[in-house]
């Protein structure tokens, strides 16, 4: 029976956290946080990046998020976290379907970007939502598989 939010090991509450970093909009410093992480075995699963003439922001989701977290307040880094909902999409109209239930629950969806990996060979995407609990909610009630932080342990 679906109802209750669980991860895909079963675990109430999936939560996923993802980080915003800010950095300077200049050549380089992308590679450079990323050999950062790398140093430090801490895997990027997956990322975004908005930029604008000044700033960047790059959005990641990190295979060990406090470990990330304890890098990222290392190097005096600018960043923030968010809670995100990490959804596998496991057949061609995933996606739509998604949409549809986050629609009829007046759920807006701010941004989306996949995980660079894949569980159950099925693409994993990343969605920050206006409203996180009932979105996750409608989801699991309908059956979407939603991952956590200790799901991504798995996989990477």
């Amino acid at each position: 029976m679906h109802g209750e939010p669980k991860t895909a090991r079963g675990r109430s509450e999936p939560r996923a956290v993802q980080f915003s970093v800010f950095l300077a909009n200049r050549v380089g410093q992308l590679k450079e946080l990323l050999e950062t992480f790398a140093e430090q075995d801490v895997g990027v699963l997956g990322l975004s990046v908005v930029d604008s003439t000044d700033w960047a922001v790059i959005r990641i989701v990190f295979s060990i998020p406090d470990k990330a977290r304890d890098v990222l307040k290392a190097k005096a880094l600018p960043f923030t976290e968010s809670d995100v909902l990490l959804v596998e999409l496991g057949r061609e109209d995933a996606l739509t379907n998604i949409c549809s239930l986050l629609v009829t629950a007046e759920i807006s969806i701010h941004f989306a970007y996949p995980l660079i990996l894949r569980r159950n060979d099925n693409p994993v995407l990343v969605l920050h939502v206006d409203n996180l609990v009932p979105a996750r909610h409608i989801l699991a009630k309908h059956g979407v598989p939603l991952l956590g932080d200790e799901d991504l342990a798995d996989l990477s």
